[in-house]
């Protein structure tokens, strides 16, 4: 038998992730897959391929899309109706974005979700959870264990132009078809936003269900000019608008304030989030973990700018509120030990550093798990400061370990992959 010469499919593109699916919807029983994905054209042509193969094996795939806008148990509700009406198969769900309504935040939403999972995962039905990377970023953040989840976790990064762009639906190169989809999904966002406000939706409703997710798809695929015209546009209506001083407001100028910094839009990012601390500490108390989360945001900010005696009390102010109110071990004392070492590192105060950074790390792999992408971020870090101390010996199986994970977790060819390289070499 002559051996084919044909490469392997890339990793993440629309005929590595269809045969990868096709293998795991074709084993028995029940169970969850996550597809990471950012164009909603390659994610049909995956789904299309996807049901041909399985229905030459005889196996149903049901599409399902969440409705939007609901209430967190009323959405639960909803989906464990719908897929109890399923006898067998594989359902393919859409929607998660945009199907929680924006009364409740969002991470509150989906540990009402991760309260029911056993009940999700114990369905006689394969599920393939479809996630777009800003939500994805969200839940990751609030369920610290969502990884542990999923059977098999895939990363759609190809992509392909509807036929309002090109007549073949040719392939594209990922950035031009992210950004294109990107822009219809912001101008979708925007045309339902003034729908919305015509009919009298709650400011609350008008920044969180529309103008962020519009602003956050932009900022996901970097398009700046695009991002940069609409926050200007976001910055004219939230002017306009009438709102109280809720955690809900809070929230929303936070998220607005990450879309700042990640551009490096120090100036505009910082009284958003001094206003949303503000907020919090006179709505929520002085020692609520949401107030420590807003020290942290403003911390990391002052850290970005060099100000480090101003970020060091509020990284230490945030220490003391997570470990009075969530714990100890909680994954949330774990990020600030590690960013606070990162503080002393910037400034070589090494010795002040490690221990902070090993007990990130061991918390991280006590709490979350070996191979979760926090306990590599905290291997890679403790890595390099052994590094910037001369001791190689030390950094050399931590930047191994945190290359497996990220590998493993993440893919050969993901950007966080390619850092841990660079770092080993």
């Amino acid at each position: 038998m002559e051996a084919s010469n044909a490469l392997p499919p890339t990793v993440g593109s629309i005929v590595d992730t269809t045969q990868r699916l096709r293998l795991w919807a074709g084993r028995s029983g029940s169970g969850l897959a996550r597809v990471e994905y950012s164009s909603e054209f390659a994610r049909q042509r995956v789904m299309q391929s996807l049901k041909a193969a399985l229905l030459e094996r005889s196996i149903p795939l049901h599409e399902l899309v969440l409705p939007t806008h609901q209430d967190p148990v009323a959405l639960i509700t909803y989906l464990l109706k719908e897929l109890s009406q399923l006898e067998r198969g594989v359902v393919s769900i859409t929607g998660f974005a945009t199907a929680f309504s924006g009364q409740t935040p969002l991470p509150d939403a989906l540990r009402i979700v991760n309260f029911n999972r056993e009940r999700l995962v114990h369905l006689p039905l394969r599920q393939i959870w479809w996630m777009t990377p800003v939500f994805l970023q969200t839940a990751i953040h609030a369920l610290p264990d969502l990884n542990r989840w999923f059977m098999l976790q895939l990363q759609l990064t190809e992509a392909v132009l509807d036929e309002s762009t090109s007549l073949s639906l040719s392939l594209t190169t990922e950035s031009t078809a992210n950004i294109d989809d990107a822009r219809q999904r912001s101008g979708y966002l925007m045309r339902e936003f003034n729908q919305a406000r015509t009919a009298g939706a709650s400011t609350e409703e008008l920044i969180t269900t529309y103008l962020l997710p519009a602003l956050e798809a932009l900022a996901d695929v970097g398009a700046q000019k695009q991002l940069h015209d609409l926050t200007t546009q976001f910055e004219g209506l939230l002017g306009q608008l009438k709102y109280s001083d809720s955690p809900d407001l809070a929230t929303s100028l936070n998220r607005l304030a990450n879309l700042y910094a990640n551009q490096g839009r120090y100036s505009q990012a910082e009284p958003l989030y001094t206003r949303a601390l503000d907020i919090r500490e006179r709505q929520l108390g002085a020692d609520h973990p949401d107030v420590g989360s807003s020290l942290n945001n403003l911390a990391n900010l002052y850290k970005s700018q060099g100000r480090y005696a101003e970020a060091e009390p509020l990284y230490l102010r945030d220490l003391a509120i997570s470990e009075q109110q969530l714990g100890a071990d909680h994954p949330a004392v774990a990020t600030t030990l590690n960013n606070l070492a990162g503080l002393y590192k910037s400034q070589g105060r090494y010795a002040e550093a490690e221990p902070l950074y090993r007990r990130a790390l061991a918390s991280g792999e006590q709490q979350l798990g070996a191979d979760h992408p926090d306990v590599a971020t905290y291997l890679n870090n403790l890595a390099g400061l052994y590094e910037s101390q001369g001791r190689d010996a030390e950094a050399e199986p931590l930047y191994l370990r945190a290359l497996a994970s990220g590998e493993q977790q993440l893919g050969a060819d993901h950007p966080d992959v390619a850092t841990r390289l660079n770092n080993l070499a």
